[in-house]
């Protein structure tokens, strides 16, 4: 019922390996080895952890206040590998998956696994994967575009996003008429069906939604806080506090301007 309602975003169920099944991956083959808090980070190479950490830290912040997520304290274990082919000896049998991606998000029971590899764009895939490693520790479900929307949206570190190329490309299409579709987002089946163009919209739902206005933002939050207390809300295209923010009508409008707040509440 309630798949059918929101379009969840299913997470992978596949049993894993005996060595991935590991509450604490072995200790021998790993160069760091370190906690903050309730993450824990593996890793067979220095990946500069005052980065890594400040990252995380960063897109937890965010989480909080712009749509009041947090963490719940269960485990979160970032696993990364020296290359390619050290990620697809360790996981490949076990998450099929990965064969595509540089990085996977993986829960395990009650603790939430990141797997990556070294690449230039390894801080960009790991603020990603640790959006979704969050967001599925506050939430039951969700629907797949704000998985996916915020997810992306975080990428991004707050003091690049508004000259991003992405930024300035939907800039861009605005003045040619496109704007996202609310609609065809809340009917992308699964994961493993959306398209790039799937990818740009849901992040561009989700950077409307936070930044367009106060009352588009808080019908995100109030939105999520309903699932939070385990009820069903409704497409998120029929919430009435987003219709009575007109935030729809004016999307075309916003996206040929594409500002964004800078008024973040840390009390929230």
């Amino acid at each position: 019922m309630l798949q059918s309602v929101l379009r969840m975003f299913v997470l992978l169920s596949l049993p894993l390996a005996a060595h991935a099944q590991q509450a604490h991956p072995e200790q021998a083959r790993w160069a760091i080895d370190d906690k903050r808090g309730s993450i824990e980070v593996y890793a067979e190479f220095d990946p500069g952890m005052q980065d890594l950490w400040s990252s995380v830290d960063g897109v937890t912040r965010e989480l909080k206040q712009l749509v009041s997520i947090e963490a719940n304290g269960k485990p979160i274990q970032i696993v990364l590998f020296q290359d390619q082919a050290s990620y697809l000896r360790y996981l490949a049998s076990a998450i099929p998956q990965a064969r595509q991606r540089k990085a996977i998000f993986y829960r395990n029971g009650d603790v939430y696994q990141i797997y990556a590899y070294r690449s230039r764009t390894l801080i960009t895939d790991l603020r990603h994967e640790v959006t979704h490693a969050i967001l599925h520790q506050h939430l039951p479900f969700l629907p797949l575009w704000i998985d996916e929307g915020l997810a992306e949206y975080l990428e991004e570190p707050e003091s690049e996003r508004s000259v991003s190329a992405r930024t300035k490309a939907a800039r861009w299409r605005a003045r040619v008429g496109w704007a996202p579709t609310l609609q065809s987002l809340e009917n992308i089946p699964n994961a493993e069906s959306m398209n790039a163009d799937e990818y740009r919209d849901s992040w561009a739902m989700t950077y409307m939604l936070l930044n367009e206005s106060e009352a588009s933002r808080q019908a995100l939050r109030d939105y999520l806080a309903v699932i939070h207390h385990g009820e069903a809300p409704g497409p998120f295209s029929r919430n009435q506090k987003a219709l009575d923010s007109g935030v729809f009508l004016r999307a075309n409008s916003y996206f040929r301007k594409m500002s964004i707040r800078l008024d973040l509440d840390s009390s929230r």
